[in-house]
C-alpha cells in the first residue's frame, strides 16, 4: 500500500512524461526503455515493498530485487526523522551518510524501531549514538516552531 497516494500519482506523472520526452526526442524505443527503466530503478522503492529484519547482530534489507546485510557495527550513529531512521557510518552528521548510510522506513512501528534501535546502539558494547531528531535540524540545534 503506497503511504502517498498524491506523490505516487506525481511519480507516475513525471515518469510518464519523462519517457514521452525521450521518446519525442530520440524516436528510438530501446532508448526510452533504457530511460525508463534506469529511473524506475531510482524510484520502485516508494512503490515496492520493502522489508527489513532487525537482529541483535545485524540489519537485512530486501526489496524487489536487492537484499542487504549489514552489522551494525557499520554503524556510528543514527537519525530519526518523521519518516524513518537512517543509520550512519559516521560519528556525527556528514553529507556522505545517505550514500553510506542505511534508511530504514517507519511502518506504524516507530517505537518499537527506535527503542531496538537504542538498545542496539548504545547499550553496553553498543557501536554509536544517536545525533538529531525530528525536532532537530541537521546540526543538532532544535528547527524553529519545534517544541
Amino acid at each position: 500500500m503506497v503511504k502517498s497516494p498524491w506523490r505516487a500519482a506525481a511519480a507516475v506523472a513525471i515518469i510518464g512524461l519523462l519517457g514521452w520526452t525521450i521518446e519525442s526526442l530520440t524516436r528510438n524505443a530501446f532508448f526510452t526503455t533504457i530511460g525508463l527503466l534506469l529511473v524506475w530503478g531510482q524510484v520502485a522503492s516508494f512503490f515496492v515493498p520493502t522489508r527489513y529484519v532487525l537482529t541483535d547482530e545485524s540489519v537485512f534489507v530486501r526489496g524487489l530485487l536487492a537484499k542487504k546485510e549489514k552489522p551494525w557495527s557499520g554503524f556510528r550513529s543514527y537519525h530519526v526523522d518523521r519518516e524513518g531512521v537512517l543509520l550512519s557510518p559516521f560519528p556525527g552528521r556528514s553529507r556522505l551518510e545517505r550514500f553510506r548510510g542505511l534508511s530504514l522506513q517507519f511502518h506504524r512501528n516507530r517505537s518499537e524501531v527506535t527503542s531496538f534501535i537504542e538498545r542496539v546502539m548504545e547499550g553496553p558494547g553498543g557501536a554509536a549514538g544517536h545525533v538529531g531528531d525530528e525536532g532537530q535540524g541537521g546540526d543538532g540545534r532544535p528547527k524553529a516552531g519545534a517544541a
